[in-house]
């Protein structure tokens, strides 16, 4: 598939999804601009087009003129800027709410075509969840801002460097006990972040003129006790899953809240109060085109490693 070759400016590309992505749009022979904090750490991402096919800009996304230098003689532009928990320099308001204002202004400025911005399943009103409050407002700014706009709401990931899986599959290495918060009965409709790649590509050939949002979920909805349970099975272990009352999760997060890497906040904790699933409100893969890929078709591929033995355990 030939395009001419388009440039498309990334920011956030460094991550889990962003890796797929660049695979992706790479051999469809797009130029791909990449905005990092620190180029020399983000090297990996070169190798994954051909020789100049990928220019990384060292960028502060809080500076007009660095996101300005990586938007210039673009034709797209694609945010996957996020994070799960705020630290002392990176709060939601802040990377969820106050960047996407910014990079929409400048892509007026600069006359983008389109712009994808990659949002969360379960974004409402008046949710309590400080993580959700920054999302939509984050998706408000695009809205009014910049029109012709693509806002993509996946549901959790799995794939093989995920966050969801791997972690709990971790923990099962050391711990006799996996935790339910609030029993467990949460739903989910985990995506495969080939999918959501795909998504994104499909979203940047599309000629709207008004905001569009498309929520993104698998082919199947499973509550959180139940990708435990399959979880459990496809690592060949045994551990008792403890139900855990949404009171003594948040009164438990206030404490794992301050380790390095987070196990669980309080926000996350009211984040699980909430069903992650399709609504039924908004247009989905289907309507892009994409059949959503089943859990048992890829996680074995990658979650073997968590086995006795590996592989061949």
């Amino acid at each position: 598939m030939q395009n001419n070759q388009k440039i498309i400016a990334i920011f956030g590309a460094g991550g889990f999804l962003g890796k797929h992505l660049m695979r992706q749009l790479t051999k469809l022979d797009y130029r791909v601009k990449v905005a990092t904090r620190n180029p020399y750490l983000k090297g990996y991402l070169k190798p994954l087009g051909n020789p100049g096919q990928i220019e990384l800009f060292k960028t502060n996304i809080f500076d007009s003129g660095d996101v300005k230098k990586v938007l210039t003689n673009c034709d797209f532009a694609i945010n996957l800027v996020g994070i799960l928990y705020e630290t002392r320099r990176q709060k939601f308001s802040e990377v969820h709410a106050q960047f996407p204002n910014l990079l929409s202004n400048l892509c007026n400025e600069i006359g983008i075509k389109n712009l994808i911005h990659v949002s969360a399943l379960g974004v409402k009103e008046k949710h309590v969840s400080q993580y959700m409050k920054s999302k939509l407002q984050g998706e408000k700014n695009i809205q009014e801002i910049f029109r012709p706009s693509v806002i993509l709401r996946p549901s959790v990931f799995f794939g093989n460097e995920d966050k969801f899986f791997n972690t709990f599959a971790s923990l099962a290495q050391i711990s006799p006990v996996l935790p339910l918060i609030g029993g467990g009965r949460t739903k989910f409709a985990p995506i495969y972040v080939g999918d959501v790649a795909k998504a994104i590509v499909k979203a940047l050939n599309l000629n709207n003129s008004e905001p569009r949002i498309y929520e993104l979920g698998g082919p199947k909805n499973y509550s959180f006790k139940e990708l435990m349970e399959i979880l459990l099975i496809e690592i060949k272990k045994k551990r008792f899953l403890m139900s855990i009352p949404f009171s003594v999760a948040k009164f438990q997060s206030y404490f794992l809240q301050i380790l390095p890497n987070p196990l669980l906040t309080p926000d996350q904790v009211e984040m699980l109060k909430h069903n992650n699933i399709v609504s039924g409100d908004y247009p989905t893969l289907k309507e892009l085109g994409i059949t959503g890929t089943a859990i048992q078709s890829i996680l074995p591929k990658y979650i073997y490693r968590f086995r006795t033995g590996g592989q061949f355990g």
